[in-house]
């Protein structure tokens, strides 16, 4: 079997979608590959993505945005003759370019999860195979937004009224705030949350503020959707050191959940989670997935 490896544009959208659908078996990805494949990640670092075709039937696609590895699938019926090797091989030359470690998933701002699923041994293997190593794990937690009576208009607004006697308030953040925001969440947490912030407000509306009551200064924030738009993806979520304890975190996640509700969906997906306890005392976790991170050396 002869094949060329080449750059996907969007004219490759739906071919790629097919060979996502094929090849994924832990997310659905169908109606992500556009973002995975050709949307940047954070500080605008661009997607580069290759295709593999056998004439002209593509079967295997991928994507490198600086160095990460951010998605890779072959076609189930093209697997083990060499082609998802191959298809690595160029994503490692793509990733050379921009520096000297290769890292799997899990690129702030754009990934499709934090990590690879640790069900998807065969995955795993294949990576380790050749030179890639573990070096960290994530979690994901679903937490069900309908039939679920901890996630529900009247605990917002009680919990909003507790943040009101602490002296803030609770709002969805107004557009004349987004950038003075963004750069505070950048100066303060990340260029990655700043990233998802932006994208969450233009992409959903979906970006809950804290701010004190006498200066209307930032105290905390939660976004949705941000990443894996239109999948009900909960966060990021931070406060402000200074304001933290204060009851900010559960009423903003709050907010969140319920506009996750009102779109449609049955859970919010709450990625890449620090404290579980605190989602688990709000509002409840149906059920948790976990994923393993992987670097390699190039050379």
């Amino acid at each position: 079997m002869t094949w060329e490896i080449r750059a996907l544009s969007l004219a490759d959208l739906e071919s790629s979608q097919q060979v996502l659908s094929d090849a994924c078996d832990y997310d659905n990805v169908l109606d992500l590959a556009e973002e995975k494949l050709f949307a940047p990640g954070a500080g605008d670092l661009a997607a580069e993505p290759l295709g593999v075709f056998v004439g002209q039937t593509l079967v295997g696609v991928a994507c490198t945005s600086s160095t990460w590895l951010r998605l890779l699938a072959v076609a189930p019926g093209h697997r083990g003759v060499g082609v998802g090797g191959a298809l690595l091989h160029a994503c490692e030359a793509q990733m050379a370019a921009h520096g000297t470690q290769a890292r799997t998933l899990d690129q702030p701002g754009n990934y499709l999860s934090p990590g690879i699923d640790v069900r998807n041994h065969e995955c795993i293997a294949w990576l380790e195979k050749r030179g890639y190593a573990p070096i960290t794990r994530a979690c994901n937690l679903r937490i069900r937004v309908d039939q679920n009576p901890l996630v529900c208009a009247s605990r917002l607004q009680e919990l909003r009224e507790r943040c009101e006697q602490q002296g803030y308030t609770v709002l969805r953040q107004p557009p004349a705030r987004l950038e003075n925001d963004a750069a505070l969440v950048e100066e303060s947490f990340s260029k990655g949350w700043a990233f998802e912030m932006r994208r969450s407000h233009s992409r959903s509306n979906g970006v809950h503020i804290a701010i004190e009551a006498t200066t209307g200064a930032l105290a905390g924030f939660a976004a949705h959707d941000g990443n894996n738009a239109g999948h009900g993806w909960f966060g990021p979520t931070g406060t402000l050191p200074e304001h933290r304890s204060r009851g900010l975190g559960a009423a903003l996640l709050m907010a969140c959940l319920l506009d996750v509700r009102d779109a449609g969906h049955s859970h919010c997906q709450v990625a890449w989670i620090g404290p579980r306890a605190f989602y688990d005392k709000i509002a409840g976790i149906d059920s948790e997935r976990h994923f393993t991170v992987l670097r390699k050396e190039l050379t």
